[in-house]
């Protein structure tokens, strides 16, 4: 008769033959004789688990365990089959004690970390991917799936190591290059796009590598790299709603707005319930609210949609509703830049300075803002004793934000602090006079030590300014006697003279609707009795090489070689005639008479409905009575300029 050993021994052979029935049988007689022999339960679970019989096996291996809890083999085993039946949990617990038992398994460990990453525990999974890399420092799956899981845990520069580590072990792990990409992309490295270019050469059916490929494009500002990157992906997959939203923004960003619309109507007809989708469609048709509110409609806490809403409601005045759906926006996700950015134009707008600042703040968040933070070590001054200190008052945004703004740094100085300020080297010269600033530098120059910074427009913020604190005492600024005297002499003469500038910056979003343009202006150049004298530097002043101009005016901008000189110029006029762009600003900052044209959505600054300006105590405002109607701002003014002009002789 066998021997015990001997039968495990044929029943083992029979098992791994393939003999399942003749095995199961022995396996049986064997614990009928043996109830509590660890072997042949063990075996006989696995059996029972190749068959399916998953419950049963787990009975089998858990009496093995109870047996023989000292072998890792038993307990590696139960692990899997906990895993097999859904309860990850249970097979993390055995994994990490037959690792206790065989701690030099890179195996164990890395069968532990899938577990434990399946049961939610990331931390135990990224500690034992990180555990198998020690143990096995060539394997490169460990470090990938460790990648992964710090990138979605947010620890992106750590996923970036461990990724990039992955890639030199296995430069043809196309899973690595793709995450590596993707993280690489959240910290704004550009090395993102040549590691999805990567992934997208090992991946050619795999649309998301292509949809993430035409986001690194997008951020590279390549729009038809962007479209071509999308139009693989759609090719894989044509009711890819990412990428059909990608790609319509890309090509609106290329100017290609027939291509974009169509992209977005080939979604809606395969998901017209993507409120995505109508939220992009809303670009599209500027002066409706049609697709917004369908957006909304079916998807109510659609915070893009709620801000966008509210910008249209904002740009038809209409402030308390869209000031209430900014609300909405910034409550729904607290921490969005986008919807506190938003949310600061309107109250400026419409006159809360107080909350409008606090919201201003937001601007260094978003993603398309013009000015980049400049990540000074230095504190933000937020009206702190500044006393002693020194502080570095820099410029953001346009030329005219700090023409506006640097206003304050005199009051800074009157704080007890030494004011150094950088800004554009065209503004040197201007900036120069400013009582209390003891040294301007142009941007790029190196900077003495300083305690503090602030960017100019995060000025009013520290004052605490209100619409009523505003300091408004002009001018602020001075022209350049010797400048000044030589500009008189050439502009003497008999006539009321009058400066005019009708164009702003065409990179600023809204030009176009802020900027009448000189054709705009015939109803002024109509006056008589006036000398008009053309401030128009950048792409307006090619306007005039379109257009015949009246004897009466003098096109200036060969002359000009600075602010400096354009304030010399401001100096020896009567008025300045301006569209909303930084010559308005150097005009009311100088304290010279100043009639600023106004769009019907006017920038924040301009407030809403009065025709004067808190800002600037010599300007007047005229405001387009309906969008677009420039030539009603034209004749309201022209009709002004013939009263001043009457009234003067």
């Amino acid at each position: 008769m066998a021997t015990l050993d001997e039968a495990l021994a044929i029943a083992l052979d029979l098992h791994t033959a393939g003999r399942t029935e003749e095995a199961e049988t022995l396996y049986g007689r064997i614990l009928d004789a043996v109830p509590d022999e660890p072997n042949a339960l063990h075996l006989y679970g696995l059996l029972c688990a190749q068959g399916g019989r998953l419950e049963q096996a787990a009975g089998l291996l858990a009496q093995a365990v109870a047996l023989r809890p000292g072998l890792p083999e038993y307990r590696a085993n139960l692990a899997t089959l906990h895993q097999a039946r859904g309860n990850p949990a249970a097979a993390t617990e055995e994994y990490r004690a037959a690792l206790r038992l065989c701690p030099d398994s890179a195996a164990l460990a890395f069968r532990l970390a899938g577990a434990a990453r399946q049961a939610g525990q990331g931390g135990l999974a990224v500690a034992a991917y990180c555990r198998t890399t020690i143990i096995q420092p060539d394997l490169a799956e460990p470090l990938v799936q460790t990648g992964i899981l710090l990138r979605y845990e947010g620890r992106t520069d750590e996923a970036v190591s461990a990724l990039r580590r992955a890639v030199r072990l296995r430069p043809d792990h196309s899973e690595a290059w793709h995450h590596l990409g993707v993280a690489l992309q959240r910290v704004k490295d550009p090395a993102a796009l040549a590691a999805l270019m990567h992934a997208a050469a090992l991946l050619p059916e795999d649309d998301t590598v292509r949809l993430n490929l035409g986001r690194a494009h997008y951020d590279a500002g390549r729009w038809d790299a962007v479209a071509a990157a999308l139009r693989s992906a759609l090719a894989l997959d044509p009711a890819h709603d990412g990428a059909l939203e990608l790609f319509a923004a890309a090509r609106r960003k290329a100017g290609r707005e027939e291509e974009a619309v169509t992209a977005l109507r080939r979604l809606l007809r395969l998901r017209p319930d993507a409120a995505n989708g109508w939220h992009a469609l809303s670009f599209a048709e500027p002066g409706g609210l049609r697709t917004l509110h369908h957006a909304l409609a079916l998807q109510p806490d659609h915070r893009n949609a709620l801000s966008g809403l509210a910008n249209r409601l904002r740009d038809r005045r209409e402030i308390v509703a869209s000031l209430r759906l900014h609300d909405r926006a910034v409550r729904l996700q607290p921490a969005s830049a986008e919807a506190r950015w938003n949310r600061s134009l309107a109250r400026l707008l419409a006159g809360d300075l107080a909350g409008g600042w606090e919201d201003y703040e937001a601007r260094w968040g978003v993603a398309d803002f013009p000015t980049k933070p400049r990540g000074l070590p230095q504190p933000l001054w937020s009206g702190e004793d500044i006393a002693g200190q020194t502080i570095l008052l820099h410029e953001e945004q346009g030329r005219g934000d700090a023409i506006q703004f640097v206003r304050y740094a005199p009051l800074v100085t009157a704080r007890g602090a030494r004011v150094l300020l950088e800004a554009g080297a065209d503004l040197l010269p201007l900036f120069r006079g400013l009582p209390g600033v003891e040294r301007v530098f142009a941007r790029g120059e190196s900077l003495p030590g300083f305690d503090w910074q602030c960017p100019l427009l995060s000025l009013p913020r520290a004052f605490a300014t209100r619409l009523e604190t505003i300091p408004a005492a002009v001018p602020y600024l001075t022209a350049d006697p010797a400048r000044v005297a030589a500009w008189r002499e050439r502009l003497s003469g008999d006539g009321f003279k009058v400066g005019l500038v009708w164009a702003g910056n065409p990179q600023f979003a809204g030009d176009r609707e802020r900027s009448p343009g000189l054709a705009a202006l015939a109803p002024l150049l109509a006056v008589t009795g006036c000398r008009f004298f053309g401030l128009q530097l950048g792409p307006g002043h090619d306007e005039l090489a379109r257009r015949a101009m009246p004897p009466s005016f003098t096109d200036l901008a060969p002359k000009i070689r600075d602010f400096a000189d354009t304030a010399a110029i401001m100096a020896s006029l009567d008025l300045v005639v301006s569209s909303c762009t930084a010559p308005a600003h150097l005009a009311g900052a100088l304290g010279v008479p100043l009639w600023v044209l106004l769009s019907h959505a006017p920038d924040w600054r301009w407030l809403l409905d009065r025709a004067d300006s808190p800002w600037y105590p010599t300007a007047r405002l005229f405001r387009q009575p309906r969008p677009g109607d420039w030539a009603a701002v034209a004749g309201e003014a022209a009709a002004a300029l013939a009263e001043r002009v009457a009234a003067r002789s």
